[in-house]
């Protein structure tokens, strides 16, 4: 008997011992398995917390990186106005409305984007860059979503407002990060490599929003930008480092933010690069919006023979997109805003007196107006680098109004054309006009000196923060 209960007790005990240690062991390996995760997750942390270098400091996998995301951030805009625009006559017989509120819709996103502007620019000089542009795209996921049901041109137009709030998140916030990182030439060369990268939604756009009418209708084409600004979060979320660091943000407290909006105000240089884009997008949007029922019903054009054309017209703007960082090694951004400037008003005298003489029938117009909307290319970019060069820790505020003002601009052309009149004459004799508006603004405010003090090169000045309400 106390043989075996000796027994028993070592079979007990050994037991224990082989019980004790696997369950040693599989604590020390889950130990290992949660240290490997934290490791992962520190190191995603880590890059998306990791400042970016500025300027030519950016190693070049660093620059393909960055130049790839802002350009699917700004990228969101274009494919929200053009992918839609195939489907404006048939919203037009669908819901038994007018020309002018088809239009309007556009009107609607446009105004929704300038909302988004002002608020997502100035919100991101306080609270940083990521999570105004997360939460602006997420808005554009929701409202693509809503409008696939909507009942009414009215809802759908109270929709476009929403979408275009949160596609503004995307253009603002990119806009603001070329400025963190750049200035001067740099920054026009890395606004140019954008207008590559951004080109390519106005190339597919309406060929994917011609395609999906054929087969889904209208409905189908929000379907599709959902998607894609569901996208555009994922990679940004996982990808998209802050570029703003809280020794830079700008208080969040209305005198600092009224004295910031006195300076823009106050700034000759920065109004007039602003009134020089803003115009130059009015008479883009006077094409986007009367182009689709120029060619379609003016001209008898498919949806889809129109989406074609309408992004043949891209290859242009990418092209001269690319002459831009050419052009910037031998003269400053003002002088090549100049040369811009004085392309589009020639294109656009080319284009009303061939539509008015009914020379070449269709080609007449298109010709000159795919020429006129390549020139612009070199306009944009340098505009944009002309307002922010001395805005550098105020570049939320700063890109915001001169982005709102492009939308406000936009918002007001669009239905333009529907009022006076949808024709190829009619469409050149607008454009024509606010090309030559722009370059007043150009030749009356920027001046010379707004000219010659853009002819800088380098990494952006950071001031001190106790400085950021100051001139």
């Amino acid at each position: 008997m106390a043989h075996a209960a000796r027994a028993a007790r070592r079979s007990t005990r050994s037991t224990a011992d082989r019980t004790d240690g696997r369950s040693a062991r599989r604590p020390e390996s889950a130990r290992r398995t949660g240290s490997g995760a934290k490791r992962r997750t520190g190191r995603l942390a880590a890059a998306r917390s990791a400042p970016l270098p500025r300027g030519p400091e950016l190693s070049r996998r660093q620059l393909v990186r960055i130049t790839l995301l802002l350009g699917m951030m700004t990228a969101l805009g274009p494919a929200t106005v053009d992918m839609y625009l195939p489907a404006l006559p048939q919203l037009e017989s669908e819901f038994l409305t007018s020309t002018a509120s088809v239009q309007a819709t556009l009107t609607g996103s446009l105004l929704g984007m300038a909302c988004g502007q002002l608020l997502m620019g100035p919100l991101s000089d306080t609270i940083g860059r990521r999570r105004p542009l997360l939460a602006g795209v997420g808005v554009h996921v929701l409202s693509s979503l809503a409008m696939i049901g909507a009942p009414t041109i009215g809802v759908l137009m109270a929709l476009r407002v929403l979408q275009g709030f949160g596609a503004a998140s995307g253009a603002i916030i990119a806009l603001a990060i070329v400025r963190d990182l750049f200035v001067g030439r740099g920054a026009s060369t890395m606004l140019s490599r954008l207008v590559l990268v951004t080109g390519i939604a106005p190339v597919l756009a309406p060929a994917v929003g011609g395609f999906m009418l054929s087969f889904t209708g209208w409905r189908g084409i929000f379907l599709v930008l959902a998607a894609v600004s569901l996208v555009v979060i994922v990679l940004c979320g996982l990808a998209l480092p802050e570029t703003l660091p809280p020794e830079r943000r700008i208080p969040a407290a209305p005198r600092a933010m009224a004295s910031t909006v006195g300076i823009l105000v106050r700034d000759r240089i920065y109004v007039g690069a602003l009134l020089t884009q803003a115009l130059m997008f009015a008479a883009s949007f006077s094409y986007v919006s009367g182009m689709s029922f120029i060619l379609q019903d003016g001209y008898g054009l498919s949806p889809g023979e129109f989406g074609y054309l309408f992004s043949a017209g891209t290859f242009g703007m990418i092209a001269m997109s690319q002459v831009n960082p050419i052009l910037l090694r031998r003269f400053s951004p003002g002088h090549v805003l100049v040369i811009g400037l004085a392309g589009v008003v020639a294109m656009g005298a080319t284009m009303t007196a061939l539509t008015s003489l009914e020379i070449a029938d269709m080609w007449g117009l298109i010709v000159p107006l795919w020429a006129a909307l390549a020139f612009q290319q070199l306009i944009t970019p340098n505009a944009q680098t002309i307002a922010l060069a001395h805005h550098g820790h105020r570049a939320g505020t700063a890109a915001a109004f001169l982005t709102a003002s492009t939308s406000v601009a936009g918002a007001l052309a669009a239905p333009l054309l529907g009022f006076v009149g949808t024709t190829a004459v009619t469409l050149a004799v607008v454009m024509l006009g606010f090309y030559v508006l722009s370059a007043t603004a150009t030749a009356t405010l920027v001046r010379r000196s707004g000219i010659r003090a853009s002819d800088v090169d380098g990494p952006p000045v950071i001031p001190p923060a106790r400085d950021s309400t100051e001139s």
